[in-house]
């Protein structure tokens, strides 16, 4: 699946081909290192990149990074995130199972736009903006 942002739709979640950084970038249906398995239902999942054999994680701290890493059996909390329910725009926050009050951000650290220039990170949804802190996820097959 594809993980599109819930404001900026052409914008999908990647792994880094060249590091262990998460980026977001325009939509591709052919980029592996965009292509993500869930593993779990929407309450509780890990999510599993088969381009670079690693799970998407977020190792805590207020709007830290996310990062690719191998995945540990059982599963770390840092390793686990969840949807929250459906927002009235249709997409859902993307919460890490670490810190539910951290969500996967789509925007810009210095300005409104979506992040292009730095490597995804997280943010509480208290601070507004709430349209980029919501993704869905879109079947590929």
């Amino acid at each position: 699946m594809l993980i599109a942002n819930g404001l900026w739709s052409d914008r999908i979640l990647c792994a880094s081909p060249s590091d262990d950084s998460v980026w977001l970038q325009s939509i591709t249906f052919g980029n592996p290192y965009c292509q993500w398995i869930q593993i779990g239902d929407n309450g509780h999942f890990t999510l599993f990149n088969l381009a670079k054999n690693k799970v998407m994680a977020y190792e805590g701290g207020n709007e830290g990074p996310l990062v690719m890493e191998g995945l540990s059996f059982p599963t770390r909390v840092q390793q686990q995130f969840s949807f929250g329910g459906r927002e009235s725009w249709g997409a859902s926050a993307l919460q890490s199972s670490l810190d539910i009050g951290q969500n996967v951000d789509a925007k810009n650290s210095y300005n409104d736009d979506p992040r292009t220039t730095e490597p995804v990170h997280t943010r509480g949804w208290r601070h507004g903006h709430q349209m980029e802190l919501t993704w869905n996820a879109v079947s590929v097959s």
